[in-house]
């Protein structure tokens, strides 16, 4: 083999090499996600802000890219096919065809997008400025490469579409992933799904109904306002007239307090704040946002009829984002106590939703807004202690009564629920 063999040889080598780069290249910069680029920008990485310019026109950097890989994968078949020929004459031709090809596809193909593909921000990073360099030496060409392509695609398809921003339901995706990646823990993951919830879930899936809310009427002297205050541990308390559909203020525990040392001075009225009503249709969510403007703290909701249907206070709402608050007056009773490795003991009072995002059912919650009123709903009648019913291969029996209310149901599933 001749000195100019060995040189042409090096060549080869050298041009299969470039090959490479500009395929893993490819694969490493339009596989790299956006969401990842705009992060590093925000920790400041060097060179994120350049990489993320350079993504902004993926035409262009495709067009160069393609550019650079079919020249010097054409100079790399020139290469081989004179070597091949000088040392085989005509059949130089075909082996150049049969040796090329599977090294361009092994070496040059196969083995950098592979790499890539499992190193996307490592390799885009790597390849960023050589890239920058190419762009800038094929400039015209890729203008005009990048011209022509978007003329075709023009008259193919149409106008260009432009890429939709990220929905609910791929964002809560991305979430899932992070959780099975152990970026983001199984606590993380469902306060952050509950936030998008807040848009769907309406003020009466999360209220006190109005038969477990503690008011205070307004003959009450300052005496009696003072046991209820001290008694229910509340900090507010709906002022009524006579009875609770005839709300007349909202009063605070430290309004009733202030008149500890001069109770003859004390006026239910006086004292009270003005109501601040919403429908029970309103969206948790929009609510929150209202609370923050009007810098309230409770709400009074009410039905199609003006009827008060219950009370939603703030912590209500956080709740649904971080779960259940307790304070020092909070009763230490759960929702769900655990029977067995296939039951649980019900509050009825507990909401459908919340019974759905424990157990992962998807039981019905348009109707009917605790599990007390869904099995009312199930049976059509009133119940008694040890009556049952099945839905979705739960059974539920009604453990406790206190009248006409279900107190407390115990719920059997058919297999072994995870904490």
């Amino acid at each position: 083999m001749t000195e100019e063999d060995i040189l042409r040889l090096l060549g080869l080598v050298l041009l299969l090499a470039l090959s490479g780069f500009f395929s893993g290249s490819e694969t490493a910069l339009l596989a790299l996600d956006r969401m990842r680029v705009k992060y590093l920008q925000q920790k400041q990485r060097p060179g994120a802000d350049r990489l993320a310019e350079l993504l902004e026109s993926p035409e262009r950097l495709l067009g160069a890219i393609l550019v650079g890989n079919n020249l010097v994968n054409i100079a790399a078949s020139v290469v081989a096919t004179g070597l091949l020929v000088r040392h085989f004459g005509e059949r130089g031709e075909l082996l150049t065809v049969l040796i090329l090809t599977p090294i361009l596809l092994i070496f040059s193909e196969l083995c950098p997008k592979t790499y890539a593909a499992q190193n996307t921000e490592k390799m885009s990073f790597l390849v960023l400025r050589p890239i920058l360099v190419i762009l800038w030496l094929f400039s015209p060409v890729v203008r005009i490469v990048t011209l022509v392509s978007g003329l075709l695609t023009r008259m193919i398809h149409g106008k260009k579409v432009e890429t939709p921003p990220l929905s609910e339901d791929e964002i809560k995706s991305i979430i899932q992933v992070g959780e099975e990646s152990g970026v983001v823990t199984a606590k993380q993951r469902r306060m952050l799904h509950s936030i998008f919830d807040l848009s769907e879930t309406r003020v009466r899936d999360v209220m006190l109904p109005r038969t477990e809310v503690i008011g205070i009427s307004r003959g009450a002297d300052f005496q009696e306002a003072l046991e209820i205050v001290r008694s229910s541990g509340h900090s507010r308390f709906p002022v009524y007239d006579e009875s609770m559909d005839n709300i007349v203020g909202i009063i605070h525990s430290k309004d009733v307090l202030a008149f500890a040392d001069r109770s003859e001075q004390f006026s239910l009225l006086d004292s009270c704040r003005q109501p601040f009503f919403i429908p029970e249709s309103k969206r948790v969510g929009i609510l929150l946002q209202t609370f923050r403007k009007k810098r309230e703290h409770l709400a009074i909701v009410v039905d199609e009829y003006g009827g008060v249907e219950g009370i939603v206070t703030l912590e209500d709402v956080v709740e649904e984002i971080v779960g259940e608050i307790h304070d020092e007056y909070d009763n230490e009773e759960v929702d769900f106590r655990r029977l067995g490795s296939r039951s649980f003991l019900a509050d009825g009072a507990v909401s459908m939703r919340t019974v759905n995002r424990r157990f992962q059912l998807e039981l019905p919650e348009e109707q009917v807004t605790t599990l007390a009123g869904y099995l009312l709903q199930l049976m059509g009648r009133i119940p008694q202690e040890g009556d049952s019913c099945e839905a979705t291969g739960v059974v539920f029996r009604v453990q406790r009564m206190d009248g006409r209310r279900i107190e407390e149901v115990v719920m059997t599933f058919p297999e072994q629920v995870a904490d």
